[in-house]
């Protein structure tokens, strides 16, 4: 993830809870947080070299909500040294209109189609780029914060800024230089003026040629971001990093998220598929959440707060009750009333991992393998699903609950729209 120093990142939230269901749950006792509130709309992040991001929150209107998608048609991004060496050739392989005898009058011509074929060469990509990358205020929400929190708002914005200057430098180094051709008569001089006209385009452009390579990195950063479907209901997994939730992905959809055994392997959304009653619904990888004051959290736990806060989604909470994943299960629990006062109205399943470690054959807790809290934890959340990924226990009855929730869930969205 990048970030300039001293940047103010401004993200427009609110509306989180506008795909949500009647699920209801208690709000109390737990760590109480404010992070991607739906109730609150700007966050403003003050970014400085060698701290972590200083986050305050103020109130602000809903924005409209647009379409997710807009990053799937953002361009192809050429190295700047092909662009300005594929202007250059083609430009100089111009020849002078037919059947013109005067040779002041032919070299002017092929020096025009040399100017236009310059310009084509150079202003041409540079007016795709500009019109295929969206600018933030156009993009949906989720897709917002998934830019932020990869590149920065500064970084994205202003790499388009330096871009459309580098365009309106290079027009006017195209026009002045059409224009001295048209009003020179003299063979030579016109000669003259291209050889200066080259020299000209090959060091403006190459002086300001880094706006280009930037834009490059950034489209090569926001073609790893998952593509999600607005008309597609999505189950996110999430719980405390290395609890198990990339491995439930591999099992249970299309998705082929990396499995470790440390935490926060998953350091982006990694998106599967499943289907239920003959629709396609998102299975989502979400990195891990620690137990913490939501201004420390890193950019990828910001990328799980994002999903549940701009995407219709039913939550798969995932909890590890051995303990091995690093984060204790006082602590697991803590993070989940967290989410469940932030995310009352979602659809909302439990369940626990390592189910043939934590539990014997009767059910009963293993004192060997258990964590000291795993026995609150499962009076406390009584109907979570007890499944393994090594022996693939409980599965049939979590994919039974994700299919029942996601028809719930469409059904619920059809009646809004």
């Amino acid at each position: 993830m990048l970030f300039n120093a001293g940047i103010l990142v401004t993200i427009l939230l609110s509306h989180a809870n506008v795909y949500g269901s009647g699920h209801s749950c208690r709000t109390g006792g737990g760590y109480k947080s404010t992070f991607f509130n739906p109730r609150l709309g700007i966050l403003r992040a003050r970014l400085s070299a060698g701290r972590r991001d200083e986050m305050t929150y103020v109130h602000a209107r809903k924005p409209q909500f647009g379409q997710t998608g807009q990053l799937r048609s953002i361009p192809m991004v050429a190295d700047p040294g092909d662009i300005l060496a594929g202007a250059l050739n083609r430009a100089k392989k111009q020849t002078p209109a037919p059947r013109i005898q005067n040779a002041a009058e032919r070299e002017k011509s092929k020096a025009q189609k040399q100017m236009q074929a310059l310009h084509m060469g150079i202003i041409g990509p540079l007016k795709r780029y500009m019109e295929g990358f969206p600018r933030l205020s156009r993009t949906h929400p989720f897709e917002h914060a998934m830019i932020t929190l990869t590149l920065g708002d500064a970084r994205y914005d202003s790499t388009l800024d330096e871009v459309g200057s580098l365009r309106k430098r290079m027009n006017e180094v195209c026009k002045t230089y059409a224009n001295r051709v048209k009003n020179v008569r003299k063979k030579q001089e016109i000669i003259d003026v291209m050889e200066e006209a080259f020299e000209t385009v090959d060091r403006v452009f190459t002086k300001h040629s880094e706006a280009i390579t930037k834009l490059k990195y950034n489209a090569m950063q926001l073609r790893k971001l998952p593509q999600v479907e607005l008309s597609e209901p999505t189950v996110a997994l999430v719980g405390a990093p290395n609890v198990g939730k990339s491995s439930l992905v591999r099992l249970l959809s299309s998705g082929e998220p990396e499995v470790n055994a440390y935490p926060f392997t998953t350091r982006d959304i990694k998106m599967g598929h499943f289907f239920a009653e003959g629709r396609r619904h998102q299975l989502t990888d979400t990195p891990g959440l620690l137990l913490r004051d939501p201004e420390l959290r890193n950019n990828m736990e910001n990328l799980t707060m994002a999903t549940l806060s701009f995407l219709p989604t039913t939550v798969l909470f995932v909890m590890d009750l051995t303990g091995q994943c690093g984060t204790n299960v006082s602590q697991q629990l803590g993070i989940r009333d967290e989410l469940l006062e932030l995310f009352p109205e979602k659809e909302w399943i439990d369940v626990f991992t390592k189910a043939d470690l934590v539990f014997d054959e009767e059910g009963h807790i293993n004192p060997v393998y258990a964590d000291p809290d795993a026995k609150h934890a499962v009076t406390e959340v009584s109907d979570a699903l007890r499944v393994s990924s090594m022996t693939e226990e409980g599965l049939e009855n979590l994919q039974s609950a994700m299919i029942g929730a996601a028809v719930t869930f469409r059904q619920r969205l059809s009646s809004l729209s």
